[in-house]
């Protein structure tokens, strides 16, 4: 059994940035996504779907996200930059995992 500091729920950018400072803090932890492979919802965006902002405003931690030319990326480039961040930091990710609720226990009163 593999014991965690911090559940982290949803791989998308938020999860993942998480993540990043969770192990720089030398926390154990897991993100848990529901979907089957990286990239969060951009994976099931329209291909014409866009970045409303140039990539530079969307990196995650510790790496900006790659320019792309005409400065709003589309919705492949997301997926393949959150992709390639989650590997780039062997971030813990198990998948696809759906979670539907919390039930808190008080671990310590034994």
């Amino acid at each position: 059994m593999t014991c965690t500091d911090v559940v982290v729920i949803g791989a998308g950018q938020a999860g993942l940035s998480a993540g990043y400072y969770l192990r720089r803090a030398g926390h154990r932890y897991v993100i848990l996504d529901d979907q089957p492979t990286p990239g969060g919802s951009w994976s099931h965006a329209w291909p014409s779907l866009r970045l409303f902002s140039p990539a530079q405003f969307s990196s995650l931690p510790a790496r900006p996200m790659p320019a792309w030319p005409d400065g709003f990326p589309p919705a492949s480039h997301v997926v393949e930059y959150l992709a390639e961040h989650e590997r780039r930091y062997d971030l813990p990710v198990k998948r696809p995992i759906r979670v539907r609720e919390y039930v808190e226990t008080d671990l310590t009163s034994s």
